[in-house]
């Protein structure tokens, strides 16, 4: 691993009475021996819990197993303080999150921990001979990485708001008005459609339900999901849009994430047996919709309008804000009006 004590101003300044430290951990063992402060300090963060959890960052080289890891550490007297995650492909001479794996990386800290954020972005860009480009891809406008490379700009008197770069439009959910006003808000023939379709499937007999991890076994999950996955997308699944084998990486996470609720699912139960799946993974304030699948005879019964349907009216109950449909590339996401966000990337040069 390398160590250092960060030269750049901007990363020396004092923070909290006592300035941070930098390390690079490039082995897996080493990253896996901070698992517990890394999710520790992910409770403090604006991160999503499952897909910035160090379990989610653990399992990457199950389907990405050419990449080499790269974590930033920053630590204020031996405490950490911050995560960059990274990983290298050195095939491109690059650091970053990688494509089409994860969406909403981030830079894990505290969120008024700007000495932190602005800290391990700067260590970050001072680069090595193994990379020469930082590409951040699917972050959000309003995540760490964002602000401290906003921050970072400001420090140097460039006033200019940064622009993330390659938009992709979400569709997020705002339900901080509750679940009967979000009710209220979606168009009434849709609204009257689903109520349809929740009597025909009350009146025969199925059942729409959250599992938890003492009803259904952690390690049973993964073959259910890829069963109902594949019987609804067959084999236009994009699941192997990063891996043609991802059956091992499901294996391995599934269980690890469904088993601290890190991961939420939602089932729809048809004569005794899970017949569709819907997975949620934990955000700050709400849930990001991930995957899912069902049974052909059940598909009259319009099994992911119910499912979206259940996390909304869970996540009401719990009072979280929002329900993160993502990418708006579909055209049935219009019916649930709404709010589109955009993801992007930001690139940096790292070559003196």
């Amino acid at each position: 691993m390398l160590s250092a004590r960060c030269p750049n101003a901007t990363a020396q300044v004092l923070s909290r009475n006592s300035a941070l430290d930098y390390i690079v951990l490039r082995n897996i063992q080493d990253i896996a021996s901070i698992s517990m402060e890394w999710d520790g300090l992910l409770a403090q963060s604006r991160c999503n819990r499952a897909f910035s959890c160090s379990k989610w960052y653990l399992a990457t080289p199950y389907v990405l197993p050419d990449l080499k890891p790269f974590v930033v550490v920053a630590r204020r007297q031996g405490v950490l303080a911050g995560i960059f995650p990274l990983w290298l492909d050195t095939n491109r001479k690059e650091a970053g999150f990688p494509d089409d794996y994860s969406d909403h990386p981030d830079i894990i800290a505290a969120d008024d921990d700007w000495e932190t954020i602005t800290g391990v972005l700067s260590f970050a860009l001072q680069g090595t001979s193994e990379y020469s480009r930082i590409s951040l891809k699917h972050i959000k406008p309003d995540s760490n990485c964002t602000r401290g490379a906003q921050e970072l700009r400001w420090r140097l008197d460039k006033e200019e708001k940064l622009a993330l770069q390659n938009l992709l439009p979400y569709a997020v959910l705002d339900l901080r008005c509750g679940y009967n006003e979000y009710l209220k808000g979606l168009g009434r023939k849709f609204r009257l459609n689903l109520n349809r379709m929740r009597s025909k499937a009350q009146r025969e007999g199925l059942t729409v339900c959250e599992l938890r991890p003492e009803a259904l076994s952690p390690e049973s999950l993964p073959e259910l999901f890829l069963s109902l996955h594949e019987s609804r997308f067959e084999k236009g699944t994009s699941l192997k849009s990063v891996c043609a084998s991802p059956q091992a990486w499901i294996h391995h996470i599934f269980p690890a994430l469904f088993a601290v609720r890190r991961m939420r699912v939602f089932a729809l139960l048809h004569k005794g047996r899970i017949a569709a799946i819907d997975l949620g993974m934990v955000a700050q304030s709400g849930m990001y919709a991930w995957n899912g699948g069902f049974l052909p005879e059940i598909a009259c019964y319009d099994p992911g309008k119910l499912l979206i349907h259940k996390a909304i009216e869970q996540c009401c109950s719990e009072g979280l804000t929002e329900y993160d449909i993502g990418w708006f590339g579909q055209p049935y996401k219009v019916h649930w009006n709404p709010t589109i966000r955009y993801i992007g990337e930001l690139v940096f040069d790292t070559r003196s």
